[in-house]
């Protein structure tokens, strides 16, 4: 018998209290991603649609670009009432503001028209106000880059020439902001 007992091995005391400990940190890391996943804001971001021909600095949109206005608003206007459109940014621009005006009419909200100087505080502005909501925001192909670049830390670059890109940034609280490229 003693032969026996020499070969059963002792637990230490700890190791049942283990299990409880491992089942806490499993619920805690999904109350985390949970908690995450509802305070995740999404930025939606466009370049202006086409534009008129000419040499005025303040085109309007030509035919081509209000359809693609209409069919950005289509498009977000199907997004699941929990996750809608909570706010509409647009630059200075007469073919910025006509680029979401459709959304914004659509979905009952006022287009917030911010000048061009005031470009670089937007993003900050994002993050602190609209946590956890979605924000659709309409640029320049030389103003969206950063603005993208600032939310993401990815770098974009937009052609003079496209105007159908559609950038999703996902800006979590806690993990990485994630980017995410689509044509419309």
């Amino acid at each position: 018998m003693k032969k026996e007992m020499t070969k059963l091995r002792r637990r230490p005391l700890f190791v049942p209290l283990l299990a409880p400990v491992i089942m806490m940190a499993i619920v805690i890391a999904v109350a985390i991603w949970f908690f995450d996943a509802r305070s995740t804001t999404v930025v939606i971001a466009v370049r202006h649609a086409e534009t008129e021909p000419g040499d005025d600095p303040d085109r309007a949109l030509s035919e081509s670009g209000r359809e693609r206005a209409q069919r950005l608003a289509r498009m977000l206007a199907q997004l699941q009432p929990v996750r809608a459109v909570d706010a509409i940014y647009a630059s200075d621009q007469r073919r910025t503001q006509q680029t979401v005006t459709p959304l914004a009419e659509t979905m009952g909200l006022p287009v917030n028209v911010r000048p061009s100087d005031t470009w670089k505080r937007l993003p900050g502005m994002i993050r602190d106000d609209y946590r956890g909501q979605v924000v659709v925001v309409a640029g320049h192909s030389n103003t969206l880059p950063a603005l993208l670049e600032s939310l993401s830390g990815e770098q974009v670059t937009i052609a003079d020439d496209d105007y159908g890109n559609l950038f999703i940034v996902f800006v979590p609280r806690f993990s990485e902001p994630r980017l995410l490229r689509l044509r419309y």
